[in-house]
Formats: C-alpha cells, structure tokens, sequence
C-alpha cells in the first residue's frame, strides 16, 4: 500500500500524519509527504511568485513531518512542489500511484470556502485514489 499525506504544518496536518503514521505501521504502507508552496496571484506581467520564505518554512515543515513519522517507526520519504495545492497532491498521487490520500482540513468558514476553494473538497472530488480527510 502507498499512502500520500498532503502536509502544510497546521493542526489538521498534524492529525493526518498522526493518522498516516497509524495506518503504515498497521500494514507496513510505503508514506510519502507532500507539501506544496503556492505562488501569490498574478497581476499584470509580472510571473507569479510566492511568498516570501514560504519555500524555506515548507521545507522545515517537511524535515518535521519526516522526524515525526520516524520517530514512530515510519519511514517516508518527502516532496516539495510549487503551485496550486489541490491540482499538485492529485499529480503526484497519480505520479506515485497512491493507494490513498491522507489530509486535513483547515476549517474555512463558508465565505472562505466560496472565496478560496477547498483543498480537500478539489482532492476528493478529482483524486485518482481513496482520500481519507481527517478532521
């Protein structure tokens, strides 16, 4: 079994590793850990950029979510990518033929929801595998 935990340092995140972590060493899955550093909007020509240091805190937050995971006895190996979240967890899901997707949630209200889109809700609706959102 290959499990994909979509992973960005918040509380939700935390709990999806925890429930990641439980379900490899229940039945001996391969984990992989994603995170994805999303550019700011575009305005005019300029390209798109991201936010200051948010590649550096993705990569902290990748160094964690491996120690954590190897301190209970899981090994995974991590992916950094750039761009929109939700269309780059499906990609590397079909890239590494996951079994499952394993993400929080962020407990957007719904304007924020209306406004932003969820994560979760684009995962689930268009991931090439199970997707197990842990709340």
């Amino acid at each position: 079994m290959k499990i994909l935990v979509a992973y960005d340092g918040s509380e939700g995140a935390h709990r999806a590793l925890d429930q990641a972590a439980e379900l490899a060493q229940s039945n001996g899955a391969d984990v992989s850990v994603i995170s994805v550093a999303e550019p700011l909007p575009q305005f005019g020509r300029a390209g798109a950029m991201l936010v200051p240091d948010e590649e550096q805190e993705r990569i902290h937050e990748l160094a964690d979510a491996k120690k954590a995971l190897t301190e209970k006895g899981v090994s995974a190996k991590v992916v950094e990518r750039k761009g929109d979240a939700a269309a780059m967890i499906i990609e590397e899901a079909e890239k590494e033929d996951a079994d499952m997707i394993v993400m929080g949630t962020r407990g957007l209200n719904g304007a924020q929801r209306w406004l932003l889109g969820s994560v979760s809700s684009r995962v689930v609706q268009h991931a090439p595998c199970n997707v197990l959102v842990v709340r």
